[in-house]
């Protein structure tokens, strides 16, 4: 018996197994139900709806429901989120329930000494059984006949025939009828306890009954239509029998007691099997799985899930067309191509003394590979379940044809073993020195005598061995000297020659589980790893899981392998991935590779079922084609498959030109364009876009790669006018450097012509100067001529002439960038040209020079498009401080805790920063509006860029979320006096004004909620605008199916009904009619008239019962909102949306949001203070 879960808890009083799912029900004395996943070791919820003790919980054998009974009185039915039906009509406390198993019935019984049989779906009892005289403490429902069995503390069960009513209910269904008290009857009376009863139960297939009682023992029964009798007991238990169970998958009886214990009993011997006695609690109750050979016991303090088998079934593959398997002590082979079963052996039959029903079941197979007349199979078999069981364990030799009896079998005693020969198998012995046996001639030689733990055969007569130096550990003293010398103890593999008797190469490695050469590879499994080593025990790969790994296999050039929960694969390179989940845990035999990336799995599942199914193995053979460069295969990848996963796995392999293919959206399309090299796409992503930053960014990659043309369009986007001068002086372009002067003249660089002309304007006395000096004799005044004399004595003077360039003009970029090998791949497989002068057949558009003079004329501006005029504050005068706010914060300066919420940067002044924020997290846009809100309508001043922040101290209007609520209620009493326009105004202030409120994490929920009202309330608008450009019955009908406030889709339900009516659309009267009554009985605000009104509506629609127009809209968005574009108030299948408030638009949309009117839509990561911490 094998622990899989063992959970410290409340007292448990019930368990109960999903049927398929790893999930376990723990009813709990404290009133509390946990469903624990006992694969995972998780909880995944609780429900506590119940007042006081819970007694009782079961799964549904086909729904996704459970039902439970407790000390309230009640019965519940529950899905997986939360109670369904309460079914009220026990007096006292509800001891037990079941559920039927195809009925909608669920039978419990209760302290008021009856059983109740309820119909869940009507909430009605349709059956009372009576006759007990004291508390009923269990019931079950037979799986396939039409018996229940009670037990009660009236030392008795009862088996009762419910065929009557089974009859009656396929007659009545859920009509509602009159109990006659013969629905349910009592075959037999079950009389033979001593003392009270407190469980009974059905086997699965067989006629029997299970009972245990306060006498200590375990009766069983056996019954027919007629009558039931007792048929054998069971005794052993030293207190109180709780619970005894028939386990569906073996043939034994599980059962727990108040002394403290689990007993498992053999159904044949009628004796115990084992039994564990674990902790000091008492155990109330058991639960065995119906489908595999897992059991739950539930005590004072602590919920445990055993097994009573190993979960490995042992499998093996013969010559690629036979798959070996064991269920236990049965060796079975089925033939892969037809699917023929057939059985080789059962083992107990060879075993003397025959074995229990827990001892020597098949552990593992081997088959001797070196042996080609006939297929010899080893078998290992596990010898006691028992926690001091022995390490050295029976080994059969079996041949592979069907045979009887123990003809042809051997039988010996080893740790482990495996071949190395015809006829040779290599052994660990009692002191776990390495032998040599010969199972033909019976001879033994010990070959090494140094400790190991596991042998596995390796190509060529060799041997793998693994040594875990814990294994030479027999007295306390020895596990003080292991601990004290832990580093020099280190656990290896050794790849050992037997013929030589000599280790040939070793390595480090702990906890090998399993070990198989592949090609030119040698695969080791260990509980959480997956290692990969050459032949020589060089580490190439090793991979981590956090749950265990349970078997593998090699599929052209990568591993498939299994966990607990899933299938997935594991590359050379290390990757690793999932193909699939899973119900059951699989062990892999065999992979076969079909057309089309499909794979076909041959493996086997823990309850020992044969399973053949297909796998989609794309993902992996793309990923290899990406390690061997192929092409070809990549790009027909890439064009099938494009989504995010993809997207992300390229970046990951530096292969963004590749994922460049895929992506939509402009910002990551510029990031993986600069990634990538490919400038001309980052230029035009940067065009869209329109943000100074990714200028910035596109002109460091262009200068990195000494792209001199491109760096000249981003500094001209930029305004870098310094910048533009001193790179036209490196590149020599003297024209744009002389037609840059006459936009901003820098005079470094400006001529001499152009220097007299503006001395000459301005200081006509020093123009004379000059021209003197130049030869040009002037007439002087004193002072010039002292001046000239001042000259001439400092050594003279010389015309200023401008610097001569550093190189002569080109109009291609120099070459300073070398692209690696990888980038060369990348540039063949987007199929572009990215050689660097592409990029300006657009460059010469936006640099020509008839572009340029023609801006020269227009107010100064060069080469820029007509942008927006920005505006910045105008700062006030502060009268008075106040001395409770920091004067560092009132200046802009502080810095401190602002994080990434952008209302703190606001706060502290750095209007800058918080924009910025904005801008990444939400796309935001339109921050003049943002700005104006900000400064609670300060005035503006219009310059042709924004000083966000300045040392100057800048009033801020911060809001707080009572200001948000009563501009919220503003905007549903414009909703109530249809001024439309005032509501689309009004809920848009709300979402631009939440983005400056200041609130607190427990406040974020209510924020999300008043987006979302917002949002709603602005489509509704939309559809009202819209009515006079399109269809208004359309639009009235899908205003209509917009979630508002009862009160008004009430009001938009009415004109929907109005208008359909009008216009002959019949039908659609109907359905709008049906969803508009429905709310108007849950409304009590509304006037009786409005409800009679919908009445007749839908009275006169149902007589026509026609549509004239065709509209589109549906039924089903009525009670579920479907998702519309904002834009063109359509329904949409795929979409994009507003990063801040979730508006949904077309996928080619690229403009600003509509419903906030701040950010452009598209993805962007959200404000991080609407995500939860």
């Amino acid at each position: 018996m094998f622990v899989k879960l063992e959970k410290r808890s409340d007292r448990v009083k019930s368990v109960s197994f999903h049927p398929h799912r790893p999930w376990l029900l723990s009813a709990l004395h404290s009133g509390v139900i946990e469903l624990i996943d006992y694969r995972i070791k998780k909880r995944i919820a609780t429900y506590e709806d119940h007042k006081g003790a819970v007694r009782s919980v079961e799964f549904h054998p086909q729904l996704n429901l459970f039902c439970s009974g407790g000390d309230d009185f009640t019965v519940r039915v529950w899905n997986f989120k939360q109670c369904q039906f309460i079914l009220k009509g026990h007096l006292d406390y509800v001891r037990c329930v079941t559920f039927h198993p195809t009925n909608p019935w669920v039978l419990s019984g209760s302290d008021d000494q009856t059983a109740r049989v309820w119909n869940y779906q009507s909430r009605q009892t349709i059956a009372i059984l009576t006759g007990h005289t004291h508390y009923i403490m269990s019931c079950q429902f037979h799986p396939t006949q039409d018996y229940i069995v009670t037990c009660s503390l009236d030392q008795t069960a009862r088996l009762w025939n419910y065929g009557v009513l089974k009859q009656r209910y396929a007659q009545k269904k859920n009509q509602e009828y009159v109990l006659s008290g013969a629905e349910v009857q009592v075959i037999a009376i079950m009389d033979g306890h001593k003392d009270q009863l407190n469980w009974c139960s059905f086997h699965k297939s067989e006629p029997f009954i299970i009972t245990s009682g306060d006498d200590k023992n375990i009766k069983l029964w056996k019954y027919n239509e007629n009558k039931a009798w007792e048929v054998d007991s069971l005794s052993g238990h030293t207190n109180n029998v709780c619970c005894a169970e028939f386990h569906s998958k073996g043939d034994v009886i599980i059962s727990d007691s108040e002394d403290h214990t689990i007993r498992v009993w053999d159904c044949n011997k009628k004796q115990i099997a084992l039994y564990e006695n674990v902790h000091f609690d008492r155990y109330w109750t058991v639960a065995c799985h119906p489908n595999n050979y897992y059991f739950a016991c539930g005590s004072d303090t602590t919920l445990q899930v055993f097994t009573l088998h190993k979960d490995r079934v042992p499998v093996l593959l013969v010559n690629e067309r036979y798959l070996c398997m064991a269920e236990q002590k049965i060796l079975k082979v089925i033939e892969l191509n037809s699917g023929q079963q057939q059985t080789i052996r059962d083992i107990s039959t060879v075993i003397t003394p025959t074995p229990t029903v827990l001892e020597d079941s098949i552990e593992s197979i081997e088959y001797n590979t070196y042996d080609t007349q006939k297929t010899q199979l080893m078998v290992r078999c596990i010898r006691s379940l028992n926690k001091n069981q022995s390490r050295i364990k029976r080994h059969l030799l079996i041949a592979f044809q069907p045979q009887k009896g123990d003809q042809g079998v051997k039988q010996f005693n080893s740790k482990s073993a495996c071949f190395i020969g015809k006829s040779k198998i290599a052994r660990i012995n009692q002191e776990l020195q390495i032998e040599l046996y010969n199972y033909e001639t019976e001879a033994v030689s010990i070959i090494d005598e140094k400790p190991a733990s596991k042998l596995f055969t390796a190509p060529g007569g060799k041997l793998l061995i693994y040594r875990d130096s814990r294994e030479e550990l027999k007295t306390f003293q020895d596990y003080l000297v292991y601990n004290l010398n832990y580093w020099s103890n280190k656990n290896h593999l050794e790849l050992f020659d037997p013929l030589a008797k000599q280790g040939l190469h070793q390595v480090e490695y702990t906890d090998a589980k399993y070990a198989q050469y592949h090609d030119s590879y040698l695969i080791v499994q260990g509980k959480l790893t997956l290692t990969i080593f050459t032949k020589q025990l060089q580490k190439l790969i090793e991979i981590q899981e956090k749950v265990n790994i349970k078997s593998f296999i090699w599929v052209n050039n990568f591993i498939i392998y299994t966990t607990k929960s899933q299938i997935k694969y594991l590359l050379l390179n290390g990757d690793t991935g999932v193909l699939k989940s899973t119900e059951n845990i699989l062990y892999l035999v065999k992979g076969e590779e079909q057309q089309q990336n499909k794979l076909k799995l041959i493996a086997v599942d823990n309850t020992a079922q044969y399973i053949n199914q297909i796998l989609d193995i794309q993902e992996p053979l793309f990923k290899i084609a990406i390690l061997n460069k192929d092409l070809s295969a990549i790009h027909k990848f890439v064009e099938n498959n494009q989504n995010e996963a993809v997207l992300s796995y390229l970046y990951q392999k530096r292969l963004a030109s590749v994922a460049l293919k895929l992506v939509k959206d402009k910002q990551a399309k510029f990031s993986l364009s600069l990634d990538s090299g490919n400038l001309e796409q980052a230029y035009k992503a940067a065009i869209e876009i329109k943000d100074t930053n990714l200028f910035e960014q596109l002109r460091s990659e262009a200068l990195r790669q000494g792209n001199n043309l491109l760096v000249d369009v981003c500094d001209q986007q930029l305004n870098q006018f310094d910048r533009l001068a001193f790179l036209y002086l490196c590149t020599g372009n003297t024209e744009k450097q002389e037609k840059l002067q006459n936009i901003q003249p820098n005079y470094i660089y400006q001529s001499q012509t152009s220097k007299l002309k503006s001395i000459r304007q301005n200081l006509p006395k020093l123009a004379q100067i000059v021209d003197h000096l130049n030869g040009n004799n002037q007439k002087l005044d004193q002072n010039q001529s002292e001046t000239i004399e001042w000259i001439k004595s400092l050594g003279g003077s010389q015309a200023l002439i401008p610097p001569n360039p550093i190189m002569k003009f080109k109009n291609d970029p120099w070459p300073l960038y070398q692209m690696n090998e990888q980038d060369i791949i990348n540039l063949e497989v987007t199929e572009e040209s990215v050689v660097p002068q592409d990029i300006f057949t657009i460059q010469k558009q936006v640099v020509e020079e008839a572009q340029v003079e023609e801006q020269i004329n227009n107010d100064g501006q060069w080469g820029l498009e007509d942008e927006p005029e920005e505006e910045f504050f105008e700062p006030k005068v502060i009268q008075e401080k106040d001395k409770s706010i920091d004067e560092q914060a009132l200046r802009g300066v502080f810095l401190e805790q602002k994080g990434d919420v952008a209302v703190k940067y606001f706060a502290a002044g750095d209007y800058e920063g918080g924009i910025r924020l904005l801008k990444q997290q939400i796309n935001l846009s339109n921050h003049q509006q943002l700005l104006k809100l900000l400064t609670g309508g300060t005035s503006f001043q219009v310059v042709s860029s924004i000083p966000y922040l300045s040392n100057s101290t800048l009033p801020v209007k911060l809001n707080r979320l009572n200001e948000v609520k009563t501009l919220i209620k503003q905007g549903y009493k414009f909703t109530t006096d249809a001024k439309f326009e005032e509501v689309s105004n009004c809920f848009q202030q709300v979402l631009q004004k939440l983005l400056l409120t200041d609130f607190e994490a427990n406040q974020i929920e209510e924020v999300k909620k008043y987006i979302n009202i917002s949002r709603n309330y602005m489509i509704a608008m939309r559809c009202d605008s819209f009515k006079k450009e399109s269809n208004a019955l359309e639009m009235a009908c899908k205003m209509a199916t917009i979630e508002l406030l009862p009160t008004h889709r009430i009001l938009t339900l009415r004109q929907a009904l109005s208008i359909s009516y009008k216009q002959k659309n019949f039908i659609t009267c109907q359905q709008i009619a049906k969803k508009l009554i429905e709310l108007l009985k849950n409304d009590t605000t509304q006037k009786p008239e409005v409800l009679q009104n919908a009445q007749k509506y839908e009275k006169a629609s149902q007589q026509q019962n026609t549509n004239a127009i065709q509209i589109d809209f549906n039924q089903s968005w009525l009670n579920e909102q479907p998702i519309y574009s904002v834009n063109t108030l359509k329904n949409l299948q795929n979409y994009k949306a507003c990063p801040y408030d979730g508006s949904t638009y077309e996928n080619d949309y690229s403009q600003l949001c509509l419903v906030c009117g701040l950010c452009l839509v598209g993805k962007a990561p959200g404000l991080k203070n609407l995500q939860q911490p």
